[in-house]
């Protein structure tokens, strides 16, 4: 009788103790729970990511498309800059290098910004003294 005690304690214990493990995981999974404001920002920085990776491919496109010798672009890895500014536009930039058509190497930064309504404006900026 008293051995069967012990182990009906040990029993309601063990339950006890999953029980509680229990209730601490739900509890825990309800106050790591994100809000609808950190979702509605997760999703915002997500499409403000998106919108740069595809104007840094479309700034991309457009050096390529601009350069007179293209088996002679160089463009720099460091040198390319994506960033959503104050003014709610979103802003790329790309460095490269190329040669002309007199055989010259010239060292140049591609501009592209995207305006609130979708408006591109492309444009190659040549970096003198670099």
């Amino acid at each position: 009788m008293i051995v069967l005690k012990k182990i009906f304690k040990k029993i309601l214990r063990t339950i006890g103790l999953l029980l509680l493990l229990i209730v601490v995981i739900i509890v825990a999974a309800l106050v790591n729970k994100p809000s609808e404001q950190e979702k509605k920002q997760k999703e915002a920085k997500e499409l403000t990511d998106k919108k740069l990776d595809e104007l840094r491919d479309a700034c991309e496109a457009y050096v390529r498309m601009s350069v007179i010798n293209k088996s002679t672009l160089d463009m720099s890895v460091f040198g390319s800059n994506r960033w959503l500014g104050d003014d709610g536009k979103f802003y790329a930039t790309q460095e490269f290098s190329a040669k002309n058509k007199f055989g010259l190497e010239q060292k140049f930064r591609a501009e592209c910004i995207e305006d609130k309504d979708g408006k591109t404006d492309y444009r190659l900026v040549e970096m003198n003294g670099s």
